[in-house]
């Protein structure tokens, strides 16, 4: 958990408290001068069992997938069960919170962090 997911991108943060019934979700994580896309695939969650903190440049991504059975049935055979997902992720440039945005298709979650004005390199010319 101590690798860094690019040199100036971000990093895994320990999570604490994981339960058997927690899963850490596959994940990719590009990125650009301008912003960075984190990309985390949580089957089966619907748009609302989504839940997105960002707290001290930590992103922490949580996911609940529900038990599928519906109304008036009962499992028979159950391979897809209840399930949480947790992802932390340690940013080490700041993002604009304000502009941050998320999108759920497809059973995989997009975020787009754009890079705070602040943050981002400057070129210095010189006379």
């Amino acid at each position: 958990m101590n690798a860094t997911c690019t040199p100036s991108t971000c990093a895994p943060a320990a999570p604490s408290g994981v339960t058997e019934s927690v899963r850490k979700p596959l994940y990719n994580v590009n990125g650009s001068s301008d912003a960075y896309e984190v990309r985390v695939e949580m089957p089966g969650v619907p748009k609302s069992g989504v839940k997105l903190d960002l707290e001290d440049n930590i992103l922490t991504v949580r996911g609940e997938r529900s038990s599928n059975v519906r109304e008036g049935m009962k499992a028979l055979h159950r391979e897809l069960s209840p399930l949480n997902y947790l992802l932390r992720l340690r940013l080490n440039t700041p993002v604009d919170e304000d502009k941050m945005t998320a999108k759920l298709e497809d059973g995989v979650l997009t975020l787009t962090l754009p890079i705070k004005e602040a943050a981002k390199p400057r070129q210095i010319t010189v006379n």
